[in-house]
């Protein structure tokens, strides 16, 4: 079924968004005097060129940012290939807002691609880049440098010594409230190979860093370390499975708003609900196969969802080691949604929900992956 993109489609797609991150407690930079809140409309792994209807995907997305006005549009890397047949990918998201910010991914070296093909389609001077967005300051890496002494074969997955010296300084002297973009995951399922290394040195200037989302992995994942957030976005087309089947497609482009509100110290971060668009990887036996990734470690296992007391029981497992840590009185655990009855009827493929629960200032983070994908996402975290 073709996805339409039409903007009456793409009100209804942005009304499921939801769900907020607040960020309170640590001493940051001063933000400025507007105190206006900036919002980015994010996308990735769209894979122009590979998916089938990657176009009309695009056009979804795009015309869902229209009616959203966002600050600024994201493409998280694997957007399309970098050379005059998928040209077209560039100039709609480029010609769709006059801010935007392009990530360079694995998969744009495909076929002897290279950075130059991405600066010259993308029309960017860089691979990894700052850029200024009213009082936020976004630093774009280039996870695919080569040199990495743990190389196993496949792309490369690295930041070498040159970018790394970059970052240093970027960090050091930065005076803006940090927001970092990776297509590689620093943390978590298929990290750079010295994501140790980069994790040390964000975890350094924890107090400066906003958030780090990355795409790549093509689920959605959150990991804390170092007191350093770190957000997987989910692909806006599909799920690779390999063989004759390839990929499993979603039934519908998948994105993200992601909305820093100085005023209330909040980072709101919404995506949109989807489900698999013809059979799920459970159902064509991806878990049943040789070698199939194990249920700790593989999102999609399960096309039904816990209940919602035992995401409650972790939440306050979490709080109370997060208590005896540090010192602190009960946390108040907040039921946010989506609510336990309708958690009981999702069966969309990827989700990520995360619900939390505060203890003065300090974050408690708890995930369930065997949700589809996310449609809220609930943190609170002392930043800002």
């Amino acid at each position: 079924m073709p996805i339409k993109s039409s903007r009456r489609t793409a009100i209804k797609s942005l009304s499921t968004l939801g769900g907020a991150v607040a960020l309170k407690g640590l001493s940051l930079p001063a933000y400025g005097a507007s105190k206006k809140p900036v919002r980015l409309g994010v996308i990735a792994d769209l894979h122009g060129g590979l998916a089938v209807d990657a176009m009309q995907r695009l056009d979804a997305f795009l015309a869902a940012m229209e009616a959203a006005q966002p600050d600024a549009l994201v493409q998280l890397g694997d957007f399309a290939f970098p050379n005059a047949k998928h040209q077209v990918y560039a100039d709609k998201f480029n010609a769709a807002h006059k801010e935007t910010i392009h990530v360079i991914g694995n998969h744009e070296f495909d076929f002897g691609l290279s950075r130059q093909d991405c600066y010259q389609a993308w029309s960017i001077q860089n691979s990894y880049y700052r850029q200024d967005l009213d009082d936020i300051r976004i630093l774009v890496l280039d996870g695919n440098d080569t040199g990495s002494p743990t190389h196993k074969g496949g792309y490369p997955s690295y930041i070498g010594t040159q970018q790394l010296d970059w970052l240093k300084a970027e960090l050091e002297q930065a005076a803006k409230p940090l927001l970092i973009l990776c297509h590689q995951p620093l943390a978590g399922r298929s990290a750079i190979n010295n994501a140790t290394e980069i994790q040390q040195l964000l975890g350094k200037y924890h107090s400066k860093i906003l958030l780090c989302l990355n795409g790549h992995s093509h689920v959605d994942s959150f990991h804390k370390i170092g007191d350093v957030p770190y957000l997987h976005i989910n692909s806006a087309s599909y799920y690779w499975v390999g063989g004759e089947i390839r990929m499993t497609y979603y039934q519908d482009p998948l994105f993200t708003l992601v909305t820093i509100d100085p005023e209330s110290r909040s980072i709101e971060i919404a995506g949109v609900e989807s489900q698999w668009k013809d059979r799920s990887p459970k159902a064509i036996g991806y878990f049943d196969r040789e070698n199939a990734p194990p249920k700790a470690s593989s999102p999609l296992k399960s096309e039904h969802v816990t209940s919602f007391s035992s995401i409650q029981k972790q939440i306050q497992d979490r709080a109370r080691a997060d208590q005896q840590s540090h010192q602190a009185p009960p946390p108040r655990i907040r039921r946010l949604r989506p609510n336990h009855e309708r958690l009981r009827d999702y069966r969309f493929p990827v989700f990520l929900s995360v619900l939390i629960g505060v203890i003065r200032g300090q974050a408690i983070w708890t995930i369930d992956r065997d949700f589809s994908r996310f449609s809220t996402l609930n943190v609170r975290n002392p930043l800002l």
